[in-house]
C-alpha cells in the first residue's frame, strides 16, 4: 500500500485484474485475452471467460438498471472497435449487462449476469451471446467452471491491455474534457508503468463505469455517449452451451 497526498493507494493484482482505491474510488481494470473481436463468429470465442470480452483499461463499476455507454477503442495495432455497455435488467442482487460489439461492419452482443465488477471472473454467473441472424447461446456458471479448467490456453491467449498493466497511480487535477459533444468535469489520474505511461479522465455521471476518456500513447478509449433507458436487446430462446 502507498500514499498519495491525503489518500491511500491499494494494489490488488489478481492474475490480469488489478484494483485499485484512490481518490476514494475503486478502479478496476477489464481484462482481456484478446480483444479484437472474432468473439461471436466462432464457437469457442462464445466460450471464453467473461472478462475474455473486454478490453482490458482502468474503470469504476457503480451499476444502474438503464445506464448504457458507448465508446470508440484503439490499440496498438491500430486497430478500432465500437463497444456499447448497458445495464438492461437487475436479477435479485446480480445485474444483467450487455455488450454490444461493432467492428468492420460486424456486429455481436454479449450479456454478463453479475454479482460484482464483471472484471473478476469469479462474479459472472451466467453468460449469454448472440450473432446477428444467429441463435442465442446461454454458458451457465457451471459450464463456465469447467471451460476455465481448460486453462488460459482454451481462451485466446495473453490480454491486450490499453495502457500499462500495473504501475503507479497518481492522482491530477480535476479536468474538463470534450466528449460525446458535451464537456464533462472529470477526475483525473496518471498511471505511470514500466514501459508505458496513461492518463484516465472519470465523472461519475457515466454509468456504469465512470470513464470518459483514457489515453496511452496510441492506445485510447474515448466516450461516444451514454444515457439512460436501456432495455434487453437478447431474445431467447437460448440455447445451453454443454460441455464434457
Amino acid at each position: 500500500m502507498s500514499r498519495v497526498g491525503s489518500q491511500e493507494v491499494r494494489k490488488e493484482d489478481l492474475r490480469t485484474t488489478k484494483t485499485i482505491w484512490a481518490d476514494g474510488g475503486l478502479l478496476r481494470r477489464l481484462s482481456s485475452r484478446r480483444w479484437i473481436f472474432v468473439i461471436l463468429p466462432l464457437l469457442a470465442g462464445l466460450t471464453t471467460l467473461a472478462s475474455s470480452y473486454f478490453p482490458e483499461f482502468y474503470h469504476a463499476w457503480k451499476p444502474q438498471v438503464g445506464q448504457w455507454s458507448t465508446y470508440r477503442i484503439t490499440d496498438s495495432r491500430g486497430e478500432v472497435a465500437d463497444l456499447t455497455f448497458s445495464v438492461v435488467a437487475k436479477e435479485g442482487e446480480a445485474f444483467w449487462l450487455e455488450l454490444k460489439t461493432t467492428q468492420e461492419g460486424a456486429v455481436g452482443t454479449v450479456a454478463f449476469l453479475v454479482t460484482g465488477d464483471p472484471a473478476d471472473d469469479a462474479n459472472v454467473q451466467m453468460i449469454r451471446a448472440q450473432e446477428e441472424g444467429q441463435p442465442a447461446l446461454e454458458i451457465s456458471k457451471e459450464t463456465l467452471v469447467k471451460l476455465r479448467t481448460q486453462g488460459q490456453s482454451a481462451f485466446g491467449g495473453e490480454a491486450t491491455p490499453i495502457g500499462p498493466r500495473v504501475g503507479k497511480l497518481n492522482p491530477l487535477p480535476e479536468e474538463s474534457v470534450s466528449a460525446a459533444g458535451k464537456s464533462f468535469k472529470c477526475r483525473h489520474l496518471k498511471v505511470i508503468g514500466q514501459d508505458q505511461t496513461a492518463e484516465v479522465w472519470l465523472n461519475e455521471d457515466v454509468g456504469p463505469f465512470e470513464l470518459v476518456r483514457l489515453k496511452s500513447g496510441l492506445e485510447e478509449v474515448v466516450l461516444l455517449g451514454h444515457g439512460k433507458g436501456a432495455k434487453p436487446t437478447l431474445k431467447g430462446p437460448f440455447k445451453p452451451l454443454a460441455v464434457p
